[in-house]
């Protein structure tokens, strides 16, 4: 049986039922679901750990011609590195800016350099001191049309929080008690690439429309 980078097998399981748990957990309401579109992002869940939703994301949403900046926190580094060398996604690392000099740094390269189409970091919601770094990185590349994809590492983001920091992509784990996990994805961005994926196994834009087949036929205006 050919397998995955993740050692699983290629063929990949949406989940078809939507994490309503998640969702009431994201959104702080009893939110239908299917109308989860509404607020501009989407669900693509899967039946799969939280490392094959992140590969999934890094396999697809960086154009050939464009760099990631990935953000280390050391626990994940080498994982990451692996997953970028596997699908040829051209990537730079930098440590986790701590100090003023760090951060000094850390505004130089990316003010400067202009090939970084989104930068990846890995956070975990509980900790202050994660989110004000997270926050501080937000602010900094928001007029730059650089990308910004969050990695949960534990509970997921509130919805209120990943459109206050404009991020693009969210993974996390699912809410069941079964191996599940969940990419939030901006709707707007999830449109722009369609055909762009470097593997077929893992092209985020196919798992997200066949996620929408069953869906109802009238679809309301999104929230802007």
């Amino acid at each position: 049986m050919e397998l995955t980078l993740t050692n699983l097998p290629r063929r990949i399981e949406l989940d078809d039922v939507l994490d309503s748990g998640l969702i009431s957990m994201m959104t702080q309401s009893s939110v239908n679901p299917e109308d989860f579109y509404l607020t501009g992002y989407e669900t693509i869940c899967f039946k799969r750990t939280r490392e094959f939703a992140l590969e999934s994301v890094l396999a697809s949403v960086v154009p050939f011609e464009k760099d990631m900046l990935i953000v280390s926190n050391n626990s994940d580094h080498a994982r990451l590195k692996m997953l970028c060398k596997y699908h040829d996604v051209s990537n730079r690392t930098i440590e986790q800016p701590h100090t003023t000099e760090q951060w000094e740094e850390f505004v130089s390269i990316v003010a400067n350099y202009k090939s970084y189409s989104h930068i990846l970091f890995s956070c975990d919601v509980h900790s202050e001191y994660e989110m004000d770094q997270l926050k501080k990185i937000a602010t900094l590349i928001k007029d730059l049309k650089i990308g910004l994809i969050v990695h949960c590492r534990r509970q997921a983001m509130e919805l209120n929080k990943v459109r206050e920091l404009n991020i693009d992509y969210m993974i996390c784990n699912g809410s069941g008690s079964e191996i599940s996990s969940v990419v939030l994805a901006s709707r707007r961005k999830l449109v722009q690439i369609e055909g762009i994926s470097r593997s077929y196994d893992m092209d985020l834009y196919n798992y997200w429309q066949t996620s929408l087949f069953g869906r109802k036929s009238f679809i309301e205006p999104m929230a802007i």
